[in-house]
């Protein structure tokens, strides 16, 4: 069985204050905390991080630059995601591709705006 929350995933998810945004899965879930790390996709302003900017044909969710906000780049229980996808808080969208998941990881790394704590979970490996 496919695991429903897994690297590279992309979920398209609501939030009131928000709206709705692409995330990216980067991790499938730690096998002892169970917990991801996620990524957002925001429209590209003047004051967003520039690490990655992805253009029309990187995802097709993609219809104008944007980049991705390390800054909110956090874990999330796959259990949470798994249940946002099943209450409707959340929807699949298209996974990333090889290319993509690679440039999102690379990124993670090296932006100065990735959370201290996250960038070490994706190089060690593991999340909390």
């Amino acid at each position: 069985m496919v695991p429903l929350i897994a690297a590279g995933r992309a979920l398209r998810i609501r939030d009131r204050r928000m709206g709705t945004h692409l995330w990216f899965v980067l991790t499938s879930p730690d096998p002892d905390s169970g917990l991801v790390i996620l990524v957002a996709v925001v429209t590209e302003r003047g004051h967003t991080d520039r690490t990655v900017r992805l253009e029309v044909g990187d995802h097709p969710f993609i219809r104008h630059p944007s980049n991705v906000d390390y800054g909110t780049a956090k874990f999330a229980p796959a259990g949470r995601l798994t249940e946002a996808l099943s209450t409707g808080k959340a929807d699949l969208d298209l996974d990333a591709s090889t290319v993509l998941l690679g440039r999102l990881c690379e990124g993670l790394l090296t932006s100065s705006r990735t959370p201290n704590v996250v960038a070490a979970a994706l190089r060690n490996g593991r999340a909390p």
